[in-house]
């Protein structure tokens, strides 16, 4: 029995490990072609011709799939043993080591590192668009707006952009080097916090191997794996009670992307309710004056700070709800623009107006919860966290769903969460490419996105109660 379980165990990474040579050679292949072609003065990065590469594309959409099945039957069949952190990331080097080596097929990181290049010549990318510098990263830029990541990510762009003047790939590749120390490092915190976790290796090595953030986070190299770490930080402060580091940690964390503003209400209403007034005060006293350093620093003017919203997106569509209804009339005979525009206005701003509503429901009812605890905090940050990306909103990319993975690896006593959560994260990108389109494969895309995370959180409260 023993044997024929390490066996099966032996098939499913020799099997996922070749998936993801393949998706790795198909990946840098596709990346480097581009590359050199918008350099020497070829079209742009995002407008270059992909139909040469379909035979690539499906070679990446496949290999990435096996990778992915092969996971989750490795998770479902997974055995308990004892084991520390080190031998766990022995098992993990060669998947970390290909993700790493992968080129990215997302030209965020260029607009990262023109960010930093704009940083390190004194100009202020919350005040100024990205068009107005040009650098030799300026052919891969197509996001002609101020910068909407925080000070913080602007830091680490900044250090990248320092290898630039050699090359943009050493950039590129000095970018992924902090982004697979930061993935490591957030397996590391799990594994600590996890300390008293019958699951706790399981649960390590699901994190660090996830198919989905090896992708986004080191490959596509996503300031997200960022946002995991601080998150993962605040999540430990509040089960050790450090509430004023927690405060921090949002705050960090908001600083790097501004998802974390909405964590900002639950831990405050937290605190009022376990009558900490010290810590609350101290908090309220802490973002004061992150907010007083920020504005004198960085964000002078009110624009500047409304650039952290990502104003480029504002009315578009992508893998969401949204993005299917956008579709559906497209297809529909006899729409007219401003009738669709009309329809889809209104349903961001219903789902939007919608999601408030939940989320004040959420803070009364922890106010008045006989018996609230850590647990339940961290809890009601998963699910605002989940249903905010879910139903409210529009412009959803493969990579933001990776934020619920930290929350669904540390919940304790919240199966459904877990378990919706970890769909989720990975159903966005079963399919890699053609979330924003308008084609019928993009309306697929988009369901799969998003239908089989809603259907279990609508029947999966069920099946965890038995």
């Amino acid at each position: 029995m023993v044997n024929n379980y390490l066996k099966n165990q032996k098939i499913l990474y020799a099997a996922a490990l070749a998936a993801s040579i393949i998706f790795c050679i198909a990946m840098t292949s596709m990346g480097i072609t581009k590359y050199y072609s918008v350099l020497q003065g070829g079209d742009n990065y995002n407008d270059f011709p992909t139909s040469g590469f379909s035979l690539i594309r499906l070679t990446i959409n496949g290999s990435y799939l096996i990778a992915t099945v092969t996971y989750i039957i490795w998770l479902i069949q997974k055995k308990q043993t004892s084991s520390n952190f080190l031998d766990i990331c022995k098992y993990a080097i060669p998947f970390l080591a290909i993700a790493l080596i992968a080129y990215p097929q997302s030209n965020d990181i260029y607009m990262y590192l023109h960010y930093g290049v704009m940083s390190l010549n004194k100009i202020n990318t919350y005040l100024n668009t990205s068009d107005n510098f040009v650098s030799i990263l300026s052919p891969f830029i197509h996001w002609f707006q101020t910068s909407t990541y925080g000070p913080v990510s602007l830091l680490f762009f900044s250090v990248s952009a320092l290898a630039v003047p050699i090359s943009p790939l050493v950039g590129v590749y000095f970018f992924k080097i902090i982004c697979l120390c930061v993935h490591t490092l957030n397996a590391y915190l799990i594994w600590q916090l996890l300390k008293n976790s019958e699951n706790r290796r399981l649960i390590t090595m699901a994190y660090l191997l996830n198919p989905m953030l090896l992708n986004e986070q080191i490959v596509n190299a996503h300031i997200d794996v960022l946002l995991a770490n601080t998150l993962i930080v605040l999540i430990g402060c509040i089960y050790y009670q450090r509430y004023v580091f927690a405060i921090l940690a949002i705050w960090v964390g908001f600083l790097v992307k501004t998802l974390p503003i909405i964590w900002f209400p639950l831990v405050f209403a937290f605190l009022c309710k376990q009558r900490r007034w010290r810590d609350l005060a101290a908090s309220v006293l802490l973002s004061l004056l992150i907010i007083a350093v920020i504005t004198y620093t960085f964000l002078p003017t009110v624009s500047a700070w409304r650039s952290l919203l990502n104003p480029g997106t504002a009315g578009a569509t992508a893998r969401s709800f949204h993005h299917a209804i956008n579709l559906f009339l497209n297809f529909w005979p006899n729409v007219s623009v401003e009738t669709r525009e009309s329809i889809l206005s209104f349903l961001k701003y219903f789902a939007y107006l919608s999601w408030i509503v939940y989320y004040a429901g959420t803070l009364i009812k922890s106010l008045f919860r006989k018996k609230d605890s850590e647990i339940n905090l961290v809890s009601d940050i998963g699910w605002t966290t989940l249903t905010l990306l879910l139903f409210a909103t529009p412009w959803l990319m493969p990579w933001y769903p990776s934020i619920l993975l930290p929350i669904a690896a540390l919940s304790i006593n919240s199966p459904h969460l877990v378990l919706t959560s970890f769909t989720f994260s990975l159903s966005p990108s079963i399919i890699l490419g053609g979330g924003a389109g308008t084609t019928v494969i993009s309306l697929v895309t988009s369901f799969v996105s998003v239908v089989p995370p809603t259907a279990l959180l609508i029947f999966g409260r069920k099946k965890t109660l038995f």
